[in-house]
């Protein structure tokens, strides 16, 4: 269930950081599998301050941030 006004995973991540002092997230491409019509994207999350990385799949660039964020 999404919120009205709330916040996506990748803001939420960011926000939290930064209330800590500690340096924004960096998301990093690993992978591209699929047709260019139909690609899946593979992204990883690192918090370096937390010796912290995940990594989320999507449809688009975007959507496997998102999903990395979260799983942050």
């Amino acid at each position: 269930d999404v919120q009205v006004g709330a916040k996506d995973a990748k803001t939420e991540l960011q926000e939290w950081l930064q209330a800590r002092r500690l340096p924004v997230p960096t998301y990093a491409i690993v992978e591209t599998r699929g047709q260019a019509h139909r690609q899946e994207f593979v992204v990883r999350c690192t918090v370096a301050a937390l010796q912290a990385e995940r990594v989320g799949e999507g449809a688009s660039r975007r959507a496997a941030e998102q999903v990395a964020a979260q799983a942050m």
